[in-house]
């Protein structure tokens, strides 16, 4: 017997929302992630996986922090400046974001793009769905996976910067060149600086200064003198040629003399960066079944080391997923899933102007002082981070806990139905307190503020499907599905702040000092609800001619006199390969599809709208001495859903028993969109949220 390689892979079931279909059966627009994209690599989250693998989604890598989630956005989003991001869904709940999701425990990501794929999900779909499955065990399987990975992260700067010499030569010949139209700034040149020659090394007694005490000892740059030049004998010191002709008192003169320079080199990143990050991921995992039930557990610890000094990530997971069939008509399926994080960013200074310091401040500062030292520099904010970075205590933490119940009963052969709840609490804290720490040259900050803040969500999810399919005649297939849903999320914090302790020991708030405006304390708690209904019917006579319907209904307890929206979808298929015509295609074509979808999202811009922010609003203010409120924000109780309308056509083939080809053409106009109208300022409010704007999107996708 001699077996033929047919190449033709199995039909894969693909995950959509509230359920499951072949991908053959697909007349929307949905993309599966290659899970061996997953096996490779080590990410602190899911999301970069995503970059340059699904056509049409950008993923943007905005900062370089240790466990930074890049932005996502799909076919150039529905904000006027291209953002806006999909709704995270995994394992059939919402999550807020990528954030500390271990890729060691998904089993698959799918994409849903165009309306009629999305539309299942309603009000919250209007920028697309990521669905994430986490894996489950498998029957008849039972063994134990030790995964363990590392990595080293170094610094890509393509920047050749200059050295100390270079510096000197151009930034002196830059002033003398742009003194020429403005002669004040010829001054530089002889001032104390990092180019300036006004530096000095001892006082007038002979005591060497100290760059921490005085800002005239931070930068090297001298003009050589019998004074000076001993500091030849130590490292890193050198001397040029001044490319600037000065007089005796060292102001330019284009008649005077090129005189010598004495100058240090110094690089703030050997101080600011590690010279490399380390990153380690270990993850344990468990999985079994048998004909009663299965379930996977895993556990997995990720630490990541930012190159800047003292940053990092770390965080630990564990995830268990469970199913039992407690009778031969209901089957119970849980999950829990945990997550503790924690982190530290740069603290001296924002994250782009770290690094744009670290890398590109001037290269002639004295690093030390006579006794090792290292020196601040000009300030804080804008000198050498290593000489104050212990000085800031941060403490940052968050805890994600997922609870997830589900029973599915089975009615009849071809009818069932599934009830599930989630529960998702998301807590952070942040503490952060500053020891006295040099500012800048003689000036030590006391101020020792102290602040924490705490923020807990609290979500949860309710929702019942009725399930029903049949296949009449061996070519009538149908599939059809009605539910509803309601979610609700709390939201509840406290922040405070002071400052005035004691002594850099405590750092509690309960040390810090009574007297007035040293102490702050807020306090926030806000609900919003979305109560949904939905169904969806899959056709195909014959898996020839493909039908697929969808309808959500949500109600948004955002949205005052407009809460309901509808939201239709629907898309056709024709499979081409399935007729006969189709015999006298040439053999490397193995399948081909055509479709089309049309459907509509909804959404409520939530950076505008926040839970009461329709209701108006007043706030506290002052007028001649008298306290009193008035109105801060106007209401608009008639604003409606910000709703989208897409168009897709496309084609999906299979080539040579090995190459999947897709092709789509789509066309989403947006109506009734959400935005600030900005008033005059003379009406006493300056903008109004309204549905003012409309906007249009379009492309062709290869995939």
């Amino acid at each position: 017997v001699t077996l033929k390689e047919s190449g033709q892979s199995l039909d894969e079931v693909v995950i959509v929302g509230y359920g499951t279909q072949k991908k053959s059966k697909i007349t929307g627009s949905v993309s599966k992630l290659d899970n061996k994209v997953l096996q490779t690599g080590m990410r602190a989250n899911p999301a970069s996986a995503l970059a340059g693998t699904v056509p049409g989604l950008r993923v943007q890598q905005t900062s370089g922090r240790p466990g930074a989630v890049p932005v996502i956005t799909l076919r150039g989003g529905t904000g006027y400046d291209g953002s806006g991001s999909p709704l995270v869904m995994v394992d059939g709940f919402l999550r807020a974001g990528f954030s500390d999701i271990n890729q060691e425990d998904i089993a698959s990501i799918e994409v849903l793009k165009d309306a009629s794929a999305t539309a299942i999900y309603g009000a919250r779909a209007n920028n697309g769905v990521i669905l994430i499955t986490t894996k489950k065990g498998k029957s008849g399987i039972s063994n134990i996976t030790v995964n363990t990975k590392m990595g080293v992260n170094t610094l890509n700067n393509p920047t050749d910067f200059l050295s100390a010499r270079e510096y000197l030569y151009w930034s002196r010949k830059a002033i003398e060149t742009s003194g020429k139209y403005e002669p004040s700034r010829l001054g530089q040149l002889s001032s104390v600086g990092p180019f300036g020659t006004g530096n000095l090394y001892k006082d007038a007694n002979g005591n060497i200064l100290d760059g921490n005490v005085t800002s005239s000892a931070v930068w090297s740059t001298m003009f050589k003198n019998p004074i000076n030049q001993e500091l030849l004998n130590q490292p890193g010191w050198q001397t040029m040629i001044d490319p600037v002709k000065t007089n005796a008192a060292g102001a330019y003169d284009i008649n005077g003399t090129n005189k010598e320079l004495i100058f240090k080199e110094f690089d703030y990143a050997d101080s600011a960066l590690r010279p490399q990050g380390l990153t380690k991921d270990l993850n344990v995992a468990m999985t079994g079944g048998n004909d009663k039930g299965n379930y996977f557990a895993s556990i997995g610890y990720y630490d990541e080391e930012g190159l800047p000094i003292n940053t990092f990530y770390t965080r630990m997971t564990f995830v268990f997923n469970g199913e039992y069939k407690i009778k031969p008509w209901l089957t119970s399926t849980s999950g829990f899933n945990f997550a503790d994080a924690k982190w530290r960013d740069a603290v001296t200074n924002t994250e782009a102007n770290y690094l744009t310091r670290s890398l590109g401040a001037p290269p002639t500062m004295r690093g030390t002082n006579a006794k090792g030292d290292l020196l601040v520099g000009r300030d804080w904010t804008d000198g050498n981070p290593a000489v104050n970075d212990d000085k800031f205590i941060r403490k940052n933490n968050s805890d994600k806990f997922t609870l997830t119940q589900a029973f599915k009963f089975d009615l009849t052969k071809n009818l069932n139905f599934r009830v599930s709840a989630n529960w998702f609490y998301n807590e952070v804290i942040n503490e952060s307190f500053n020891k006295d720490f040099l500012a800048s040259p003689g000036n030590i900050n006391r101020t020792r503020a102290s602040s924490a803040n705490f923020s807990r969500d609290f979500s949860q999810t309710y929702n019942g499907t009725l399930n029903y399919n049949t296949t009449i005649n061996d070519k009538h297939h149908l599939d059809a599905m009605i539910g509803m849903e309601y979610y609700d999320i709390y939201r509840n914090g406290i922040f405070a702040s002071g400052s005035g302790a004691p002594s850099d020991d405590f750092m509690d708030l309960q040390y810090t000092s009574p007297d007035k405006d040293k102490r702050s304390i807020d306090s926030f708690h806000t609900e919003q609800s979305i109560l949904s209904f939905f169904t969806r019917v899959n056709y195909d006579y014959n898996e020839k001619y493909l039908l697929t319907l969808t309808a959500r209904r949500d109600g948004y307890s955002k949205l005052l006199e407009n809460r309901w929206g509808t939201f239709p979808g629907v898309s056709m298929g024709w499979k081409m390969d399935k007729e006969e015509f189709f015999k006298s295609f040439p053999d490397a074509i193995n399948t081909l599809k055509l479709r089309a979808s049309y459907g509509e999202n909804g959404n409520v811009n939530d950076d505008l709208i926040g839970p009461y922010t329709l209701q108006g609003s007043y706030g506290s203010s002052k007028y001649d001495g008298n306290v009193g409120f008035q109105l801060s924000q106007l209401p608009f109780p008639d604003l409606k859903w910000e709703r989208s309308a897409t168009f897709e056509v496309g084609l999906d083939t299979r080539l040579f028993n090995r190459l999947d080809l897709g092709v789509a053409l789509y066309q989403r106009k947006t109506h009734d969109k959400i935005s600030n109208f900005f008033l005059p300022a003379t009406s006493g409010i300056t903008t109004i949220t309204t549905n003012l704007g409309s906007m249009q999107n379009k492309g062709i996708e290869v995939d």
